[in-house]
Order: C-alpha cells, then sequence, then structure tokens
C-alpha cells in the first residue's frame, strides 16, 4: 500500500497498480478538547476561503481508476544459493560506496540519479537493493535479505523490540560515526539522569520522552527509573518536541551543535552507533550461501581494517 497517484513517477519502478483504496488529501485537524473548549472561528474564517469541500475540491475530479490486473503476479522468488543483500539509501549511500570499492565490489548506479533500487554488482551469486537503514533488521529477521549494511543504533533499536531475533553483527564497518544521546532543554534544571530521576519523582503527570528510537527510549527510561512516564514516537527534527511537547530526547547526533543551537543540552550518552553489516544467523551457516557470505564478510573485513 503506498500513496501516489497510478500516473506517478513511483508505479515507473516496475510496480502495477491494481486497485485505488482510498482517496485522500491533506486535511486541517485539531485537538478535540482545544476545539470544544476554545474560540477558533477566527482563525478558521482567515483561511476558509483557501480550502476546497465535498465535489469542489482538486482531488475529487482527478480520482486515477485503475484497472483490473488479471493474471499471475511474478513470485519475486530467487535461488536458493543467491545472497541478497541490502544497501542503505540516504546520506549512508557514498561512504558504504567508498567502503565497497575498496574491497573490490562493484556497484553500478549506485547512488541511483533514477531512484533505481536493483542496482547491480560483480559479486556473483547476489542480489541487491536499497531499502532503509531503519527498515532492515527487521526484514533480515524475516529472511527477506541475507546481509544488510546498517547502524548499531537501528540493530539496537530491534534487539531491544525483538530480544529472540536471529539477527547477528558480523562486522562494524566503523564509518557513520554517532552517538545516542539523552537531551533536555536548557531551561530544565538538570544535569545528568539522576537529577533528572530527582525531578520526575516531584511530577504528577507522567514523564514525556521523545524519539525515532521508541524501544531504546522505553528501555533508557525503564532502566533508569524515570517512573511514570511514555514514549513519543517521532519521524525526523526532534528537536522540535522540547521543551513545550516532550520532557526528554533520545537522539543521535555527531558533534551536538545542532541541538545547542535548539537551546538543548546533553545530559547522558546511551552508546556510539557506527555502520555494520549483519546477518540472519540461521542462514550465515547454512550449506547454500555460508561460505558466499563468509566470503564477503572477510572481503569487507579487510578493506575495513586497511582504512
Amino acid at each position: 500500500l503506498i500513496p501516489g497517484k497510478v500516473e506517478a513517477e513511483v508505479f515507473n519502478n516496475d510496480l502495477v497498480p491494481v486497485s485505488t483504496v482510498l482517496s485522500f488529501s491533506a486535511f486541517l485537524i485539531a485537538n478535540r478538547g482545544s476545539w470544544e473548549t476554545k474560540d477558533m472561528g477566527e482563525v478558521l474564517a482567515s483561511i476558509e476561503d483557501k480550502l476546497f469541500t465535498g465535489e469542489g475540491h482538486p482531488f475529487s475530479a482527478n480520482v486515477a481508476r485503475t484497472a483490473e490486473i488479471v493474471g499471475q503476479y511474478p513470485s519475486g522468488q530467487v535461488a536458493e544459493d543467491i545472497v541478497r543483500l541490502a544497501l542503505p539509501d540516504g546520506h549512508q549511500q557514498l561512504p558504504t560506496l567508498k567502503l565497497l570499492n575498496k574491497a573490490g565490489i562493484q556497484v553500478d548506479d549506485y547512488p541511483s540519479a533514477t531512484g533505481n533500487r536493483r542496482p547491480t554488482t560483480n559479486l556473483a551469486g547476489v542480489m541487491i537493493k536499497v531499502i532503509r537503514p531503519q527498515d532492515m533488521p527487521l526484514q533480515v529477521a524475516n529472511g527477506n535479505f541475507d546481509l544488510a549494511i546498517t547502524g548499531r543504533d537501528w540493530l539496537s533499536e530491534h534487539i531491544y523490540r525483538f530480544p529472540s531475533s536471529p539477527i547477528t553483527e558480523l562486522l562494524d564497518l566503523k564509518f557513520g560515526k554517532v552517538k545516542i544521546v539523552a537531551v533536555v532543554s536548557k531551561d530544565l534544571s538538570v544535569t545528568d539522569v539522576y537529577s533528572l530521576r530527582q525531578l520526575n519523582t516531584e511530577r504528577s503527570v507522567p514523564f514525556r520522552v521523545a524519539s525515532e528510537y521508541v524501544n531504546i527510549a522505553d528501555k533508557y527510561a525503564r532502566d533508569n527509573h524515570l517512573g511514570l512516564y511514555r514514549v513519543i514516537p517521532t519521524w525526523g527534527a526532534s528537536e522540535a518536541f522540547l521543551p513545550e511537547d516532550a520532557d526528554l530526547l533520545i537522539e543521535n547526533t555527531q558533534t551536538g551543535r545542532t541541538l545547542a543551537r535548539h537551546n538543548l543540552r546533553i545530559i547522558d550518552t546511551l552508546f556510539e552507533s557506527t555502520a555494520c553489516l549483519i546477518g540472519n544467523a540461521s542462514i550465515v551457516f547454512s550449506a547454500s550461501k555460508g561460505g558466499r557470505i563468509r566470503s564477503i564478510t572477510e572481503t569487507l573485513r579487510t578493506a575495513v581494517e586497511d582504512i
């Protein structure tokens, strides 16, 4: 299920739209309690002439009808001895490519100017797909990939949620170094987790912990006995949540300068994260793929040690 019109560019990537599940557009939303207790008439009046409703909505006349597709779809299955490798998208692409090239591994069209998610490689018996690092641990655990290059932060996030996961770290790749830190507003009179804990004992409302790392944040709050708390999931720009919408932020940072610019203070470092090669433990030592996986791992290890 993905958003977009049938003629959108995303459907050029070997995707076939089968049906329209839901037609939607942007909405103006309000907090129910505020809506019931505050007069928002002036605010609504100022933007009312910009809104489209009912049949006048520009989207309503342009909902693309999708053709009914009949027949068999390709299963996407590959030969049992093919190693499926996931490479990261986003800002980790260039350092990943640099390491692969240093190891003598050629990957064509990565990064891709056209958004190609399936680059080719000179590695025999290897199929590559480009996905988000956040998705990799679960995808490897589910057997959709055999190897992946992700961050230790996302590996930890996965392990904290699924302690019995078959995921294992095969190699520290030593690039993409960030620190996972606990952050508060500089206006809050705390300097470490101990004074934070003391402050929370004096509160009658739940302590709000915001983070993209929901499970890391939950574990940190429990391990440090922060009392009554709730975790607020974020999807980027997390520093904006403090201090109005959260009391504590669990975030990654390289230098801390961005946090400082937003009047935030680091009070604790949870751990350091670098890129790593991960694999499914049940497959790493398999007869069909084990040898090829170990060869790739050792090739990368040699390149890392030469850095």
